[in-house]
Order: structure tokens, then C-alpha cells, then sequence
């Protein structure tokens, strides 16, 4: 009797996506509408997430490999490509695993993690550096407001209202952390000013 043909998945009949990882489903979300490259697909995930993520093309390989070793993906080389990327394509599983995710209950995330951990590490000594970093963190989410503002698309399609509601979620968070930062940076000022 032959063996049988495996793709070295351990359990090849119920792919899953590891962990609640949004970023690996939303890469095999765009996936499941249109097999792409991995350029491609960054692209897509950034035009949808807005700046929530700005994604570089070059972190999303990883991602990819990934859902292809899981089963959920497989690739082949373009051979109309000069470049000969590899095209990823979902499996029988993807959509299955993708449907899983968005079943499973959603858990909290906090934007400003190296902040304040930066923060929360510090000492009295170092609140010139934090007023510093502060600053820097407070362009960047300037930056941030400025470019999740670019879409405008008309909301007539599922997709483009749930880009609409996306960035219009994004853009909350970030002015409410841009509220935060103004707060910190307030106090830090009267602690230095009450400093002998």
C-alpha cells in the first residue's frame, strides 16, 4: 500500500492559525479574495488597517512562511515575474482557519507598550530623556493621524466601510494617545519644576 501524501502538517485535516496572531490572518484574509505576492499583500493589509500597522513589505515574508508551513498557504515561483517571486496561494484550510479566528473572543491591546515600559523603568534622573522620547513619540503619532486620514472611499462596498470603520477606530485610539501623551508630559514638566 502507498504511503500517503502528507504536507508536513501534524494534523492536516484541521489547520489552524497559531496563537490570535491579526496580522497572520489578515495576510491569509487577502489571500483568500486573491493569491499575491508578498508585497502584494503588505500593500493590501496597510490600505485596510490604515496607520494602525504600516506594515513594511519585508516583515510580511515571515508571516507568509508561516501559514505555508501550518498548511494554510501554499506558494509557487512566477515564472512570468523577472524578479521570480513567489506567489502565495490559501489551501482547503484557510478559510476554515480564518472563520475560527474571527470566532474567537478578542483580547485587549495596549498601543503604548514601549512607552511605558520606558516609563515605568526609568528614574528621577532620567525625566529629560523621557520628555525627549515623549516628543518623538508625539510626532510620530502626528504622522500617524496624517496618514490614516488619506483614504476616501466612497462607502458603497462591504470593504469600503469596513476601511471607513477601521481608521475611523484607529484614528480615536491615536488622538486619545496623543491626549495621554500631553498628560504625561505635563506632570513630568511639575515634577521637574518642583525639583530642588
Amino acid at each position: 500500500m502507498p504511503a500517503k501524501k502528507t504536507t508536513g502538517h501534524p494534523d492536516e485535516s484541521k489547520a489552524r492559525l497559531d496563537g490570535r496572531s491579526p496580522l497572520r490572518t489578515a495576510a491569509l484574509a487577502v489571500l483568500l479574495e486573491k493569491p499575491g505576492h508578498g508585497y502584494d499583500v503588505a500593500h493590501r493589509i496597510n490600505m485596510r488597517m490604515g496607520a494602525s500597522w504600516c506594515l513594511e513589505a519585508k516583515h510580511i515574508y515571515p508571516v507568509l512562511e508561516a501559514l505555508e508551513k501550518a498548511g494554510l498557504l501554499r506558494s509557487e515561483k512566477d515564472p512570468s515575474d523577472r524578479r521570480r517571486r513567489r506567489i502565495f496561494y490559501p489551501t482547503e484550510l484557510a478559510e476554515q482557519a480564518r472563520r475560527e479566528w474571527l470566532t474567537t473572543p478578542t483580547r485587549v491591546t495596549i498601543v503604548r507598550e514601549d512607552i511605558q515600559a520606558r516609563l515605568a523603568f526609568s528614574s528621577e534622573e532620567e525625566v529629560p530623556d523621557l520628555l525627549r522620547a515623549l516628543e518623538a513619540y508625539r510626532a510620530d503619532l502626528l504622522v500617524a493621524i496624517e496618514e490614516n486620514a488619506v483614504a476616501d472611499v466612497p462607502t458603497r462596498s462591504w470593504l469600503s466601510r469596513v476601511m471607513s470603520f477601521t481608521r475611523s477606530g484607529v484614528d480615536r485610539r491615536l488622538m486619545a494617545e496623543l491626549e495621554w501623551v500631553g498628560e504625561v508630559e505635563r506632570e513630568l514638566e511639575e515634577f521637574l519644576a518642583e525639583r530642588p
